[in-house]
């Protein structure tokens, strides 16, 4: 026999005891709540109403513009691997095909902390030439 406490209409806790069975089933909804509450909270636009109100209520597509402006983005993206290590220029596009750190690391036969280093610091050398553009 356990004892759950509850909050009353007033605010006021009472305990209450229970059977094993439905305590385990009160608290499984106790988490499931407190999950869906973390979920809500996290995936919260915190964006006030009134800059919502002053944001313009359509944008104009323009596919060729957004198109080109793409393949610039691309050339250079490639134009900066290509100033990488050989090494970092394999990880970097093995971690382009969507291949984990540890695929990584087991291709290129390293430890991953290695293969994570590596990535980090073609990351890093990527940001830096993408920002001079």
């Amino acid at each position: 026999m356990k004892t759950i406490k509850i909050k009353d209409y007033y605010g006021i806790y009472q305990e209450i005891p229970v059977s094993d069975e439905l305590y385990e089933e009160w608290r499984a909804l106790q988490n499931e709540t407190q999950r869906i509450h973390r979920k809500e909270v996290y995936h919260r636009d915190w964006t006030p109403m009134d800059d919502l109100e002053e944001m313009p209520q359509h944008f104009t597509l323009n596919e060729l513009e957004d198109a080109l402006i793409w393949d610039e983005q691309v050339v250079e993206l490639y134009a900066a691997i290509s100033q990488l290590t050989p090494i970092q220029q394999r990880r970097i596009r093995m971690l382009m095909d969507n291949m984990s750190i540890r695929e990584i690391a087991r291709r290129e036969g390293c430890h991953m902390n290695a293969a994570l280093k590596s990535v980090n610091g073609a990351l890093k050398k990527l940001r830096g030439l993408l920002q001079d553009h």
